[in-house]
């Protein structure tokens, strides 16, 4: 079931989940090394490179933060304005696909 995951600036296989950084590269998750996420910030690529990983701490409060503000508006709003609850879902599918393209197959 575990597939080799490959850093997309060095190509080298990640190996330990500490070290895998997943990020939005303009709308792709890209999986990157802590350290060659930390180079490609500082680079030209800063402009396309989402500057907040989407696993880790601050991607899983996000990802909380995106689940209670799309119930409450869904309960909150009215009429037509519900359906821009549906914008929470965003955040919502990008960490939960990088979970399941990444995450789950490389080693805790």
């Amino acid at each position: 079931m575990s597939k080799p995951i490959y850093c997309d600036k060095c190509n080298q296989e990640i190996t330990v989940r500490d070290d895998l950084v997943t990020a939005l590269m303009v709308v792709e998750v890209v999986p990157y090394h802590e350290a060659c996420y930390a180079k490609d910030l500082k680079g030209a690529k800063t402009f396309f490179l989402d500057n907040q990983p989407l696993n880790g701490f601050s991607g899983n409060i996000t990802f909380i933060f995106a689940i209670i503000i799309g119930l409450l508006w869904l309960l909150i709003a009215d009429g037509g304005s519900k359906a821009a609850s549906l914008l929470a879902l965003i955040p919502i599918g990008f960490r939960i696909y990088a979970y399941l393209t990444y995450e789950r197959h490389v080693e805790k």
